[in-house]
């Protein structure tokens, strides 16, 4: 594990050097290596080495290298990285940010009603809900392996745990690092609106440009004005939790709706912004607002992944069901037979 960290910290390193990569690979690493530099002091340590954090930042950019693997899996996984938000703030004019659907199944439904899919709209915020919960349960089953290595029966069934800790703590870094890229995917304007790349054949009232501009923006330009210094300054603070009481999809769903509605309102800035032609001239302004976009992605990544640690403590674990409350307070033993007596 040592090892293959130092690997990830020397790709890390060498990536981030290079003019040539951006949101793209330069933003992605960004996001993840920023947001997980503030992971709050709470979290457990394996998520906040330096070796992990490189680690993190390297698997970034996974999702994007993933593209082109073959027919079937990018037309399942590619439109997980967007959301086509009209001028209206609806999703084909009847998915409103604010009040998403249930689940992936109902806002298919709803989609479908309205004559599209979610495979043309996009479904960002179900890609990154599932992974939030993934995530969770990761943490949960860390916490108890964490647990049992210490207060497992025997010896033999503290070195398991042990073990275990150890494949869970590499499972955990790799689904925290792939998912990170499409809460950052979430940050960046042109991922959450119709206007994802040029204008397009909409009303136009304020003459915005009509040719490509998705590849200038979030690739060329973030790898020519940002860098990680400014980006952390403009990075919100945290603000912990704690829930005592188990977090509903409905309420994750609304969180990651309003992160969503904060991207979808800063199209308009954009397209201000290339009109005047501050990307082109690097302005202050320019630079100011992609600042502030990736900041807002290392936020987010920051402070979802600390509520899937928090909110880990309310997670059920095992087979049959245990609540890791439960196993931590010595309530419920757990042992081997929690991974299912077969």
């Amino acid at each position: 594990m040592k090892r293959l960290c130092s690997t990830l910290l020397a790709i890390s390193l060498l990536l981030t050097a290079s003019p040539v990569l951006a949101w793209g690979t330069k933003g992605h690493m960004m996001i993840n290596k920023i947001g997980a530099s503030l992971f709050p002091a709470s979290m457990p340590a394996f998520v906040r080495s330096r070796d992990a954090i490189a680690e993190l930042a390297a698997l970034g950019p996974e999702e994007d290298r993933l593209k082109g693997s073959g027919p079937a899996w990018d037309h399942d996984n590619d439109p997980g990285h967007f959301l086509d938000i009209g001028d209206d703030n609806t999703v084909a004019g009847v998915v409103r940010l604010d009040d998403l659907p249930a689940d992936f199944d109902a806002y298919d439904a709803a989609l479908r009603a309205a004559g599209t899919t979610p495979y043309k709209d996009g479904y960002v915020p179900y890609e990154i809900l599932e992974g939030w919960d993934q995530i969770r349960q990761d943490f949960g089953y860390w916490r108890v392996d964490n647990y049992e290595a210490t207060h497992a029966a025997t010896p033999v069934a503290q070195a398991y745990f042990v073990r275990d800790r150890a494949l869970r703590q590499t499972l955990t870094l790799r689904d925290i690092g792939v998912w990170g890229h499409f809460v950052a995917d979430a940050s960046q304007p042109l991922h959450i609106t119709i206007h994802y790349n040029g204008w397009g054949d909409y009303p136009n009232p304020n003459g915005y440009t009509t040719a490509p501009i998705h590849s200038m923006f979030e690739s060329a330009f973030v790898s020519r004005v940002s860098t990680d210094t400014a980006m952390t300054k403009l990075v919100s603070t945290y603000a912990p939790t704690n829930p005592a009481a188990l977090l509903t999809q409905k309420q994750m769903l609304a969180t990651i709706g309003a992160y969503l509605a904060d991207t979808a309102a800063t199209v308009p800035t954009l397209y201000d912004i290339e009109k005047s032609g501050g990307f082109r001239n690097a302005t202050p302004q320019a630079v100011h607002f992609v600042d502030v976009q990736l900041a807002h992605g290392a936020g987010e990544f920051r402070t979802l992944t600390a509520l899937a640690w928090e909110d880990s403590l309310n997670a059920g674990v095992g087979y049959p069901v245990v609540q890791v409350r439960d196993i931590l307070s010595g309530k419920t033993p757990f042992g081997f037979k929690g991974f299912g007596d077969d």
